[in-house]
């Protein structure tokens, strides 16, 4: 019944706004929905799960939008529309100063203003990303596979119609960073360091992927400041990337413009890849505001913002009418595990101990498997070798060293400074057109996708070959 969709890092709060986008909010967007969906965190990771059989059925309505030229030609304007004016009102609903509104006044802003927007967002935001990883890829690869016969042509013009010509919000932070570093020599110490910190606050929100996430201090970007040996190259580089970058999607462009069907589908590829990365910043800067929020609630119920972000939204709205603190044993037992069912409208939520046993139960969850090799989908071509670093969430980037294989089961923007230190990059999820395949390509490094397994095979500190020419993954035992 459940097939995993997703693993991510995700607190209760922000997976009942995903539940709640998913739902009966989207039905009346875009006429399709999922609505029954499991949660489960470990210590480890949090994975999102939905009713297979909805799944199903939820492709063949997205798969059926793409269809319609109508909605090919607004789909993307509109989500970035509403996109943006959401993060606008939530930015000026919490403008004020929180700590002076009555319980009864924070509770009517959390109830009638930011949970409504926040599944307005979350409805244009996943499915954004929605259409492009279940049908978008396979839709232009379908088409292109009819005008083009050599399958390595194929694929060559896929990575070059889903490779991002501008930088995204990641990519311009770096961009900005080595220019600092290029004129730091050229600074007094004052200028530098106030230059510094206008850098820090412009990017601050791009860890904030959920609410309970750390922004960026302006210790990160010092360090990162210390890593950077030659600025100027780096840059001459990275704009050699781009200028290349356009000139071979032009080509591609030309080279498949008699097919009218294909043409409008690449079109709409184009404005996805720009949305996905967009969105994703909209999203960050949304959550750096809702930090205001959740931290004030927490205040007020005795909790740090990462222990709100495990409170349902009927808990949160009892605590704020009762004026008393949270159960800090309950809390103790979330951080450990939690278990989120949603079916319809009814919603069960286990923690600790019981969250583990029920789950075993709900999602038969199998003992590690093991084997030399692993097949996935090309997202950036070449060959490398290293060691294994699994990363389930942003807490595990610390252990990627240089050289090192960077295994995710997805990558996002806030993963990138692991990702520069990476020899290869290997995912257990994605298409052509994710976040890995695209940053891969952008830093020239070996790239791998949907795996499917890859994290639970490879062990940390496994020595392995990572063969993009094949989509190949194998654990080299006793070799070198």
């Amino acid at each position: 019944m459940w097939k995993k969709y997703v693993t991510r890092r995700l607190a209760v709060q922000v997976a009942q706004m995903w539940n709640a986008a998913w739902g009966e909010a989207m039905e009346e967007v875009y006429h399709t929905s999922l609505r029954n969906t499991l949660v489960y965190r470990d210590a480890h990771k949090t994975e999102y799960y939905v009713d297979e059989a909805q799944l199903e059925e939820y492709t063949r309505d997205l798969r059926a939008l793409l269809k319609r030229p109508s909605f090919l030609k607004r789909f993307h304007r509109d989500a970035r529309k509403t996109l943006e004016s959401i993060l606008k009102d939530v930015t000026i609903a919490l403008a004020g100063k929180l700590s002076a509104l009555t319980n009864r006044d924070l509770l009517e802003l959390y109830t009638m203003r930011i949970l409504p927007q926040t599944t307005r967002f979350y409805i244009r935001m996943w499915t954004v990303f929605n259409i492009a990883d279940l049908v978008l890829a396979d839709e232009v690869f379908d088409r292109l596979k009819k005008i083009v016969p050599d399958a390595s042509v194929q694929a060559e013009y896929l990575l070059s119609l889903s490779s991002p010509l501008q930088p995204n919000d990641a990519m311009s932070e770096r961009i900005d960073l080595l220019r600092l570093a290029e004129a730091r020599k050229s600074l007094s110490k004052k200028v530098f360091l106030t230059r510094l910190k206008k850098h820090a606050a412009a990017y601050a929100h791009i860890p904030l992927f959920d609410f309970d996430h750390e922004p960026y201090t302006i210790e990160h970007f010092q360090q990162e400041l210390r890593a950077v040996r030659n600025p100027k190259k780096e840059l001459a580089a990275l704009h050699r990337q781009f200028s290349e970058r356009k000139k071979e999607y032009r080509a591609t462009v030309l080279a498949i413009r008699r097919d009218k069907r294909l043409g409008r589908l690449v079109a709409f590829l184009r404005e996805n890849v720009f949305l996905r990365d967009y969105r994703d910043m909209l999203r960050q800067k949304l959550n750096l505001e809702l930090r205001k929020l959740y931290t004030e609630i927490g205040n007020r119920i005795g909790l740090t913002v990462r222990q709100v972000a495990l409170l349902t939204n009927d808990e949160i709205v009892s605590q704020l009418r009762s004026g008393t603190q949270f159960s800090k044993i309950e809390i103790k037992k979330r951080e450990r595990a939690y278990l989120l069912i949603q079916k319809g409208r009814k919603i069960v939520l286990y923690s600790g101990s019981t969250a583990l046993r029920v789950a075993r139960k709900e999602l038969a969850i199998e003992k590690s498997i093991r084997t030399k090799e692993l097949k996935g989908v090309i997202g950036s071509r070449g060959v490398a070798r290293g060691i294994a670093k699994i990363i389930f969430t942003n807490m595990d980037l610390h252990k990627v060293r240089e050289g090192d294989v960077l295994i995710a089961t997805m990558t996002r923007q806030d993963f990138v400074p692991a990702i520069r230190r990476a020899a290869a990059l290997v995912t257990d999820e994605g298409s052509v057109i994710c976040h890995a395949a695209i940053i891969a390509r952008e830093f020239g490094i070996p790239c791998v996708l949907a795996t499917k397994t890859a994290t639970r095979v490879i062990k940390d500190g496994d020595r392995v070959e990572v063969n993009a020419e094949k989509g190949v993954v194998r654990v080299l035992h006793g070799e070198k």
